[in-house]
């Protein structure tokens, strides 16, 4: 009789080191989720900043164009060429913007699949080796 309440009191203390196992391995993955979405937010500003670096030296390689050519500067054609830049940057911010949340909301349902998986396994395997120490300390 010693020794089954001696193997179901392990059994019971495994199982709850098992469970805080699990609690530990959810709260790493939550850090890991935090970090990643930091990585994507520093990739989303690295990339908004080349943009607007590229914006900008195009902006200005066609105005010292126009002076070279002698076009009278904000008049005429030379308004669209900078439209266009304008425009053009304003749709790859919007891409990078719109990349970045694409990544951010992956990021979060893969970690809530994730969460959700472990805490179903921590779950059952709590019930299960509640139940297998309760029957190992009652039956022996």
């Amino acid at each position: 009789m010693l020794w089954g309440q001696i193997l179901g009191w392990t059994m019971a203390a495994t199982t709850a080191v098992s469970f805080m196992g699990s609690m530990k391995k959810m709260r790493t993955m939550k850090t890991g989720a935090e970090w990643d979405k930091y990585h994507k937010k520093i990739d989303q500003s690295y990339k908004t900043i080349q943009a607007n670096d590229r914006a900008r030296l195009l902006l200005s390689a066609k105005r010292a164009a126009q002076g070279a050519r002698g076009v009278q500067i904000a008049t005429g054609s030379t308004l669209i060429e900078q439209d266009a830049v304008v425009e053009n940057l304003e749709d790859t911010l919007f891409w990078i913007d719109k990349g970045a949340e694409i990544s951010l909301r992956e990021i979060d349902l893969r970690l809530a699949g994730a969460l959700q998986n472990e805490a179903w396994n921590a779950g059952t395997s709590l019930i299960q080796g509640m139940g297998s120490a309760y029957s190992t300390y009652k039956y022996t």
